[in-house]
């Protein structure tokens, strides 16, 4: 199994960033990513950034989000992370993670209030400092 790595924040080139996003954005509006499937919202990202001639990975290891770490699964193109599955970049929410790990919160309720938030509260290269990503490849989609 490969080694984890810990991933940093970085934000994807123009226009390639840009064009993620609108793409991301649209899947969102489609059927909203939420974290009651996070394997599932990761193919979905891996077929978006497919759609735009980029290689992705899925990646299954943790996120710690301000002291509360919990498995997960993400995918990474480009080095860059990509998780739409949890809005962390809202303080709010990340709160809200925050209980939900130390079981004060269900999942129902957790993903009722990540469907009130758009895209621009989710992990498309960029995040806060007190977010860490560490994990290894599942597997890599390139042909």
């Amino acid at each position: 199994m490969p080694r984890p790595m810990t991933y940093r924040p970085a934000p994807f080139p123009a226009p390639m960033g840009a064009r993620l996003i609108e793409a991301l954005d649209a899947a969102h509006h489609v059927e909203p990513f939420g974290p009651a499937d996070v394997r599932g919202v990761a193919r979905r990202v891996v077929q978006v950034v497919q759609g735009l001639g980029l290689e992705p990975m899925i990646v299954r290891g943790g996120v710690d989000v301000g002291g509360a770490e919990l498995d997960h699964v993400f995918v990474v193109t480009e080095d860059r992370v990509v998780d739409v599955a949890l809005p962390v970049r809202s303080e709010r929410f990340a709160g809200a993670v925050r209980a939900w790990v130390a079981g004060d919160l269900e999942l129902a309720e957790l993903t009722d209030r990540a469907a009130g938030y758009g895209l621009e509260h989710r992990v498309v290269g960029e995040y806060p400092a007190a977010l860490r990503y560490r994990g290894a490849p599942l597997w890599g989609t390139a042909a």
